[in-house]
């Protein structure tokens, strides 16, 4: 089976309580869409243990792009020490990170070896900004947060970073007529509520070819929502 989930945001128990859930098993494939860290305090755990999985492939999220562009100068100064204090430019994108939600994954960081500290920082430059999938006949693109300034004539290699990782889709738009656009960053209930559809608890939205999957994990009253797209199954912990 083929699955999606998203925005996890450091709560590594949700995440082993959902792969539990729906009964991951190796010929199993789980894609992960972005934002697995911040706000929750084990982003990094979750990164470690997705690492070590080639069944589970992970897209690039916004706070992804963050902690990619920090760690390599946090780990230059923790090797080098006051010899090596961040730039001005680097000060600057550390503090970003830390108004998103980022102290909970620093404080993590710090803690790992340096060899956990090395597969993250590797793992990070790994992953893309989306996937075309085909399951079972269907077609499926998966990104962080959606496609900014989209048309349907331009191919997905020629969009920026920044159109995968920070728009909030129009409930509204039509998006490619013979493919599924599969995303998170937006939580669901904030989707629903554009339709004048408020869904409580919070779950899956599905609308003409677009399916969001960011159902809230990170905010009160949240979950950890997973998609099988073999089935159009929902799971939810």
């Amino acid at each position: 089976m083929t699955y999606v989930m998203s925005d996890i945001h450091g709560y590594y128990e949700k995440y082993r309580s959902m792969l539990e859930t729906i009964e991951f098993a190796e010929d199993d494939t789980l894609y992960v869409l972005g934002d697995v860290l911040d706000r929750g305090p084990d982003g990094f755990k979750i990164l470690l243990d997705m690492a070590a999985r080639p069944n589970i492939i992970g897209l690039l999220g916004n706070h992804e792009l963050l902690a990619a562009a920090v760690l390599p100068s946090l780990l230059r100064t923790i090797r080098r020490g006051e010899e090596q204090p961040l730039a001005k430019a680097e000060q600057a994108q550390m503090q970003e990170w830390l108004q998103n939600g980022g102290k909970a994954s620093i404080l993590q960081f710090l803690q790992f070896s340096g060899e956990e500290m090395e597969t993250v920082c590797e793992y990070l430059r790994s992953l893309s900004a989306y996937e075309e999938i085909t399951v079972q006949g269907r077609r499926f693109v998966l990104v962080h947060a959606g496609l900014e300034h989209f048309s349907a004539a331009r191919p997905l290699e020629e969009y920026d970073l920044e159109d995968f990782l920070f728009c909030r889709p129009d409930p509204e738009t039509a998006y490619f007529p013979d493919k599924t656009l599969v995303f998170g960053h937006t939580p669901t209930r904030l989707l629903f509520k554009q339709i004048g559809k408020p869904e409580l608890p919070d779950r899956i939205f599905h609308r003409n070819t677009m399916i969001g999957v960011d159902c809230g994990c990170a905010y009160p009253g949240g979950r950890l929502g997973c998609l099988c797209l073999d089935t159009m199954e929902e799971f939810y912990v």
